[in-house]
């Protein structure tokens, strides 16, 4: 969403695929260091799950489960992406697509941040709504962590869990996308202005995932509506007058 209004008003470019995925898969590592230690817990209960003699616990079983979710919580998106992602691309020209995509992001964020009431742990029923949410984000203007985590918290979930596996889930999605842009030789590009749009992306992505972490953990989630649906309408007005 942000992309199309900086192409609109400020009429910079996207600089090609290759910005698009150095930039993600720099948010992807942003992702990665944040979770480091629940990362580290999947691949040890992976590894004992692989390795019949090696330790286990409970810790070790419910990081087992977890993995099994992200893989079933990732399905939905990676289906509407292999299935309609060409037809999908034309949107990102549509300012007033995305106007109204920050709009319907807002009151979500708004209703499952203000109303959601957060009981229970994460189940495979679960896995699969914020799955379904994170598919929607093929949409410009839709927030994938808007999506994923209101749909967490909308389910039950308890917030800390909710925002974890928003993150984990943004993992396969982001770095499966870049690994078929690889595979398809679409990327390309000046190393040094590469490692220039790299570096900002990966720290503003790590302050960004913190941020989100204290709105959601202090019961502020809602709040990003309070940007979002000014934004859009803000994007409405001022397309209709280009």
């Amino acid at each position: 969403g942000h992309l199309v209004i900086a192409k609109t008003f400020l009429g910079l470019e996207e600089g090609g695929i290759t910005m698009e995925v150095v930039t993600h898969f720099a948010t992807a590592l942003a992702v990665i260091v944040f979770l480091r230690k629940r990362i580290a817990g999947i691949l040890i209960a992976v590894y004992a799950k692989m390795h019949p003699g090696a330790p286990t616990d409970e810790a070790t079983a419910r990081d087992f489960r977890l993995f099994l979710y992200v893989i079933l919580g990732s399905v939905p998106a990676a289906a509407v992406g292999l299935l309609i992602r060409d037809r999908v691309e034309g949107l990102f020209e549509d300012v007033t697509t995305t106007a109204v995509m920050l709009i319907v992001t807002g009151v979500f964020v708004f209703l499952t941040g203000k109303f959601g009431k957060p009981f229970t742990s994460l189940g495979p029923g679960r896995a699969i709504v914020v799955g379904i949410a994170q598919a929607f984000a093929i949409m410009p203007g839709i927030s994938r962590s808007g999506f994923t985590v209101g749909a967490g918290l909308a389910s039950g979930v308890e917030r800390r869990e909710a925002f974890e596996f928003s993150l984990l889930l943004s993992l396969p999605a982001i770095l499966g996308a870049s690994a078929l842009e690889f595979a398809g030789g679409r990327l390309g590009g000046n190393p040094v202005v590469i490692l220039a749009a790299a570096i900002p992306a990966f720290v503003g992505g790590y302050f960004a995932i913190n941020l989100l972490f204290k709105t959601v953990i202090h019961h502020k989630f809602h709040a990003f509506a309070y940007y979002l649906i000014p934004l859009g309408i803000a994007l409405l007005v001022g397309s209709s007058l280009l």
